[in-house]
């Protein structure tokens, strides 16, 4: 009995050892590996070659009518005002949001807070475009791929209005300039 257990304590260090060196000798991927996360990545139930049509109240605004945004690009960022990475990505998606004003559609999309959290966020962050408001919450149930919400979530649309990309956890401005390439260059679809 002594003998299996120092048999088996040997090998598992062993090969404890040699992971801990694979692991040190191994270089991370580059950060752009994979250029384009095309498509619904697990996170969403929404068809990808069907021109999606939702129509939202706005916080302060007009209604939102995804359709009018026809020809091009637009990402939505489904926040919520208590999410840390929510809070984290926001500057990014402004600063990106401010660099493509007059090219690239961004909407914020909140589910089922109140307007006066809401309107607080929008002015701790500066936020220059719309904010979808799912008060009810019908819209963004559907849009989930599950049982459970994950916020942040950017949904990007290609200019014909068919999902481009989803991604669920915050993302960063070069993503953001990534995916806009992509939805541009990808109206094959």
């Amino acid at each position: 009995m002594r003998r299996a257990s120092f048999v088996i304590g040997w090998a598992t260090a062993f090969l404890a050892a040699r992971a801990v060196a694979s692991a040190d000798d191994a270089s991370p991927p580059p950060a752009s590996s994979k250029p384009h996360v095309h498509g619904p990545n697990g996170v969403t139930s929404l068809p990808e070659h069907r021109a999606i049509g939702w129509k939202m109240d706005v916080l302060d605004g007009p209604p939102f009518d995804l359709n009018v945004y026809r020809g091009k690009v637009v990402f939505i960022n489904i926040f919520a005002t208590w999410c840390g990475p929510c809070r984290e990505e926001q500057p990014a998606v402004v600063a990106f949001a401010n660099a493509h004003a007059d090219d690239t559609v961004v909407v914020g999309m909140n589910y089922e807070e109140q307007d006066d959290k809401v309107r607080e966020y929008r002015e701790k962050f500066e936020i220059p475009y719309p904010i979808a408001m799912d008060r009810a919450g019908k819209i963004l149930r559907g849009v989930y791929k599950g049982d459970h919400m994950m916020f942040p979530m950017t949904i990007v649309f290609r200019p014909d209005g068919t999902l481009s990309c989803a991604w669920a956890g915050d993302r960063n401005r070069e993503w953001l300039e990534r995916e806009r390439e992509a939805a541009l260059a990808d109206l094959s679809y």
